[in-house]
């Protein structure tokens, strides 16, 4: 058996919202103010993003396509250098 709630439904995450705190949207509807908020901040940028692995590495200098190192015989290391390099050449859109 379902309940049914005393209070206004969230428009952004379906929650019942008191009506102490409700905010309105847009359109009139229901609304947390903290939903209200993050809908409203700006999307991320987006951006082209650079492939460590497509740059030599400045600290030990292995080639694109090759790892600086293997820890253990089992683990790729690729060195923060490389990928910091890597993020200096991302571009955005």
């Amino acid at each position: 058996m379902s309940t049914i709630s005393e209070f206004p439904i969230c428009s952004l995450c379906n929650e019942p919202v008191e009506l102490e705190t409700a905010k309105t949207d847009e359109n009139g509807n229901a609304v947390h103010e903290e939903c209200y908020a993050l809908k409203m901040q700006p999307k991320s940028e987006k951006r082209v993003t650079t492939s460590p692995m497509t740059l030599s590495c400045p600290r030990c200098g292995a080639t694109a396509g090759q790892v600086c190192e293997m820890l253990h015989g089992e683990v790729e290391v690729v060195h923060v250098e490389r990928i910091m390099a890597a993020a200096s050449k991302d571009e955005a859109v």
